[in-house]
């Protein structure tokens, strides 16, 4: 084992969930930054655990042909990316084998697992822009935090952000920097800006701004909506966010509206979606159309079906299903995004979905008492998974077909090996890339009761 500050020679030979090179000598184990599966190079040990140590990549003398690189000028401070450094074919080997490893290890899936489906053009594709502000030499920044710190590494730029979200921030941030704001403070608690919030519409092109300030004061607020309107015509609304909590929460409980309705449309597929400061609405709407199109394929409809979607959200995968289903009930313990949805449902005069507030194990509790007949159930759940009441009522209500998709794989493969414990089967699962030069990864997979498997085949 080397000591802390020592160099050595080794390889790669694996990566971490979180896209770090695994190095191995002499049956010990480091983590590496930045270097790729193949690469081999010289290594500064930077800190020593008892199981396992972190070192620094000091050079390269063997170099990954999937190594390109990083177009951002900031990636290596900024943490928001963690893999420009790989190209897209390395990135998709990477996020198929930790899907593939963690459904076996976890879940004990036996099915082929298929190759994540990528972006064929995946830079700019973040339809939110949200940036922290800061002030250094007496003038407004923003950007976006170091990794594991509070110092924000200013930036007027992002890769995966939207263009137009990009360019209205930019120009917001200089036009309060003209009109004297100051950012807010996280030690003193003084100052106005916390932070800088644009959303974009890929398919409608309309832009929101959202000012998340500390305090309801604002100066020069119609000079500023005046000059903001005229330079970008598709800005559609202006709404000031006041927050005055002293923690990470980002946005608060209060809203002004400047200007506009306080809301933008977007089209997915057949559906218009109303946004809100609030909403959720996937960052990616290219790739989650993909993903949410194979859910309605996996979901197996005919138009004779009854289908619950679980965590619904804004309604998003509900009205997608509300086209091929008898009946859709939606359930979201949200209710901001439950009057979303309805609203969502109304807009595209969607009769045949019901949305309701609740906490959805609650919810599957509830329709396995009284012996619903229920055909489907979709979920898409939040990272700690499904409840265990959700699980047992699932599995009283028994559907055909239960369509997950996952924003983490370790509880989607701990629910999933519950599941297949207990007579479902894992037939299907993909990997989709909504957030490339990351990490994360979204994931898609059909488990079917087992009495219908055979008629499957």
């Amino acid at each position: 084992m080397y000591q802390k500050n020592q160099y050595f020679e080794g390889s790669c030979e694996d990566y971490t969930y979180d896209g770090m090179g695994i190095v191995k000598v002499d049956g010990f184990t480091y983590f590496v930054k930045g270097m790729l599966v193949g690469e081999r190079g010289q290594l500064k040990v930077i800190k020593l655990l008892k199981r396992y140590g972190v070192a620094r990549l000091i050079s390269l003398d063997v170099v990954s042909p999937e190594r390109v690189e990083p177009p951002c000028p900031v990636y290596k401070s900024c943490g928001g990316c963690q893999l420009q450094h790989l190209s897209k074919k390395g990135q998709q080997a990477l996020k198929t084998k930790r899907v593939e490893d963690v459904l076996k290890r976890i879940g004990h899936v036996t099915c082929p697992i298929q190759p994540t489906v990528m972006m064929e053009h995946p830079w700019h594709y973040r339809n939110k822009v949200q940036l922290p502000c800061g002030m250094k030499d007496g003038h407004l920044i923003t950007g976006f935090y170091k990794q594991h710190t509070n110092e924000i590494v200013a930036s007027d730029h992002c890769w995966i952000q939207h263009e137009q979200g990009n360019q209205l921030a930019q120009f917001t941030r200089e036009l309060l920097d003209e009109y004297g704001v100051q950012a807010y403070d996280k030690l003193t608690y003084q100052g106005c800006l916390r932070h800088i919030l644009v959303k974009s519409a890929q398919a409608t092109g309309e832009l929101m701004l959202v000012l998340i300030t500390n305090g309801l004061a604002f100066n020069h607020r119609e000079a500023i909506v005046k000059r903001l309107t005229e330079a970008f015509p598709q800005l559609k609304t202006i709404v000031q966010n006041i927050n005055e909590r002293h923690d990470n929460v980002i946005l608060g409980d209060r809203e002004i509206v400047w200007y506009g309705n306080g809301y933008i449309e977007d089209v997915m597929g057949h559906v218009r979606f109303r946004i809100s400061s609030r909403s959720f609405y996937q960052v990616n709407p290219t790739m989650a159309w993909q993903m949410y199109q194979k859910v309605v394929e996996l979901a197996g409809l005919d138009g004779n079906q009854v289908v619950i979607d679980a965590y619904c959200g804004i309604g998003t995968i509900s009205l997608f299903l509300a086209k091929y289903a008898k009946k859709v009930y939606g359930v979201e313990i949200v209710e901001q995004a439950i009057l979303d949805a309805r609203e969502n449902a109304r807009l595209n005069q969607i009769e045949n979905v019901t949305f309701q507030v609740g906490d959805a194990g609650a919810f599957m509790e509830e329709m396995a008492k009284k012996n619903t007949a229920i055909d489907v159930v979709v979920v898409d759940p939040p990272r700690k998974g499904l409840s265990q009441i959700f699980l047992d009522s699932l599995l009283a209500l028994r559907p055909k077909r239960v369509v997950y998709v996952a924003c983490d794989i370790s509880t989607m493969a701990r629910d999933m090996d519950y599941l297949q414990q207990h007579g479902y089967t894992c037939t299907f699962a993909q990997g989709y890339d909504q957030f490339y030069a990351t990490y994360h990864i979204e994931c898609v997979a059909l488990l079917i009761a087992g009495e219908d498997q055979e008629d499957e085949r």
